[in-house]
Parts: C-alpha cells; structure tokens; sequence
C-alpha cells in the first residue's frame, strides 16, 4: 500500500497534556497520549 503523506504534524494541547492537574505536564497523560499514537502509527 502506497502512502500518501510522508508526514504528519500533529498539534498536542496543553490541556491534554495537564491531565487532572489543570496545568504543567502529567507524566501519566503524555505516556498514554504516546501509547494511543503508537498504535495509530504501527497500524
């Protein structure tokens, strides 16, 4: 299967990046963010 795209850019949100805290960055969000991208990729 050819691709179309050789990049992507993809823009992340401070908010999701804060997690339950509401500010700075939550170890545990980013983690699950990547994860979820991971398998987006590997698809």
């Amino acid at each position: 299967m050819k691709t179309l795209y050789k990049r992507v850019l993809l823009k992340l949100s401070g908010e999701g990046l804060s997690g339950d805290k509401g500010f700075g960055v939550d170890s545990s969000s980013v983690i699950s963010l990547a994860e979820q991208i991971k398998k987006i990729v590997l698809m």
